[in-house]
């Protein structure tokens, strides 16, 4: 019975806590989707490719940052778990430290392929390449305040530091591309943005968590310790998610880039929809996991209202995609309809896979670290083969979003319900 209570305690937090930051992910969503909207508008449709671009490269770059995120965030939630807040200040500098040093010899790195990247993203300025480089690593940071905001279940600071984010890129960029500046000042608005809300997430932190003792430096010392499995799964994911774009503009044409572009950024909404609610999970597992107890209801709970909101955005897709791009993006964009109209369920079997992706590596198990590495390169390579029509790359995304979802829900059925049968009959 006291089992039971404490369950629908936790249940009860996980669902106030998945409103909050749903909330905040639709606002912000709203605010990102409008921001996109405006920008291909204001931007002729190459450069607005162009712009879709670099952005999903930086998201792919930005990846390794996810394991970053989700290693602090599952160590500071373990140390919340035992009451050791004292060790959190060392923790936050450790991290700081590690990404200014990491930032440094990737940006010594990026001094001797910058060019090569240019060609690449047919970039006609190198100077749109560099601010991507520092998008990236201001990002870290930034990302760093939200791990701890995060793991520390301080969700509305969380959701704070998220739409502010998003508010300030907003007027940054509009203004600047207002002002002139092009595809640079939409970059350089995202730039912004990030640095002033790491300053702002610092001054909330520092003034939180107490200073450490020195007896207690061990326990926030950087947590290395699955850290590489983590770091390919956050990669391979942002390959399946993110790459699309880029390979597009690489393979076809920048008028037809920019069809596809239009289609992706509306159809990713599909993908997160449920980030909220997977933000809010992991640190209840990651605790329950520190004090020896189950998260199988948090999974299935989770998943059932993924399904149901990232079902309904695909048939809302599917019935509105003509209207939604012509509204939204105006008739120079006529086409990018009849590709959101599939993107949406493309994609919806890779937003159950993020659930219980998170899921699992908030309990220190890196399955789905082995499910990317290997259908993340089948995914590029398949696009390689097969990439005369803009479909068709919809079609592959489709195709191996599914089985990575198959195969990774099947896992965990066999983990939890006949493993869980076979232990009751015996």
């Amino acid at each position: 019975m006291l089992k039971r209570y404490q369950k629908n305690i936790s249940e009860s937090h996980l669902l106030r806590a998945g409103v909050l930051l749903t909330s905040a992910n639709i606002l912000t969503g709203v605010l990102q989707y409008v921001y996109q909207i405006v920008v291909g508008r204001m931007l002729e449709p190459a450069e607005f490719a162009l712009s879709s671009t670099i952005m999903a490269l930086s998201m792919f770059c930005s990846s390794p940052l996810g394991a970053m995120f989700n290693i602090i965030s599952k160590r500071v939630s373990t140390l919340r778990a035992y009451s050791g807040f004292r060790s959190l200040n060392i923790l936050y500098r450790n991290a700081h430290f590690i990404v200014l040093m990491s930032g440094i010899l990737c940006g010594l790195i990026f001094l001797v392929y910058s060019e090569d990247l240019q060609s690449y993203v047919k970039s006609p300025t190198e100077s749109s390449v560099w601010i991507f480089f520092f998008i990236v690593a201001f990002g870290a940071f930034f990302q760093i305040n939200n791990a701890f905001f995060q793991g520390s279940q301080r969700f509305g600071w969380l959701c704070g530091s998220v739409t502010l984010s998003v508010t300030l890129k907003f007027v940054f960029s509009l203004l600047l591309i207002y002002w002139g500046f092009g595809v640079s000042g939409a970059l350089i608005g995202v730039l912004l943005s990030s640095i002033l809300v790491w300053l702002f997430g610092v001054s909330r932190i520092i003034n939180y968590y107490p200073e450490t003792e020195q007896s207690e430096q061990a326990a926030g010392k950087f947590p290395y310790s699955y850290i590489l499995p983590v770091l390919i799964a956050n990669v391979a994911f942002s390959v399946m998610t993110q790459l699309d774009m880029v390979l597009v503009n690489h393979y076809f044409t920048a008028e037809e880039a920019g069809l596809y572009a239009a289609a992706s950024v509306l159809g990713k909404a599909v993908l997160y929809l449920p980030s909220g609610l997977v933000m809010a999970l992991f640190p209840f597992v990651a605790e329950n996991r520190a004090k020896n107890e189950s998260s199988a209801h948090i999974l299935v709970q989770s998943a059932a209202v993924t399904a149901v909101l990232c079902g309904a955005a695909a048939i809302f897709y599917w019935l509105t995609a003509d209207l939604l791009v012509d509204m939204l993006f105006g008739q120079e964009y006529e086409g990018a309809g009849e590709l959101l109209r599939w993107y949406g369920f493309a994609i919806f079997p890779m937003a159950l896979t993020m659930v219980a992706e998170y899921f699992l590596i908030a309990q220190g198990r890196v399955l789905f670290t082995w499910l990317f590495l290997c259908m993340a390169p089948i995914q590029i390579f398949a696009i390689y083969l097969w990439h005369d029509e803009l479909w068709m790359i919809v079609m592959i995304i489709g195709v191996c979003s599914t089985s990575l979802a198959v195969m990774g829900y099947g896992y965990l059925f066999y983990q939890y319900y006949l493993k869980a049968s076979r232990r009751k009959k015996n």
